[in-house]
């Protein structure tokens, strides 16, 4: 009886893990989430999107970070294009944030302060045009 109460705790679990799967796109991508009444984006790339994305999320105002690639020819790019330096895109965040919270501009100042954007196409160990620095703008 304890097994069969085990297992299915485990079917329960595993079913809704499955439900949690991020909706994708006919191209097997995930859509961009849509952005909240009175909320704004901002695109920032500034060397990896990993660690741009950590430092964001940690924001007061700062609701969720996307992480992604902008700024190329190519529409959805492998992982493997980007790095070939032949894409034109670069690794960045888009941070979606509460204006009334946090305004663009702390926002830029904290895109500034969390990396160097004087090294060109490089931030610490990683090289390439995929790790420039680009502030993206948007029109509203």
């Amino acid at each position: 009886m304890k097994m069969y109460k085990l297992l299915l705790i485990g079917l329960v679990f595993l079913s809704s893990c499955m439900d949690a799967q991020t909706k994708k796109n006919q191209q097997g991508f995930a859509d961009l989430p849509k952005p909240k009444p009175n909320e704004q984006v901002a695109t920032f790339a500034g060397g990896c999107f990993w660690a741009l994305a950590e430092g964001m999320s940690e924001l007061k105002g700062v609701n969720r970070v996307v992480s992604g690639y902008s700024g190329g020819t190519i529409k959805n790019p492998t992982y493997e294009q980007v790095c070939s330096d032949t894409t034109g895109h670069a690794e960045s965040v888009e941070v979606y944030y509460d204006p009334t919270v946090i305004s663009y501009a702390q926002l830029s100042e904290a895109f500034f302060y969390a990396h160097d954007p004087t090294t060109l196409n490089r931030q610490g160990p990683d090289e390439g045009a995929d790790y420039r620095s680009v502030a993206f703008y948007r029109n509203p």
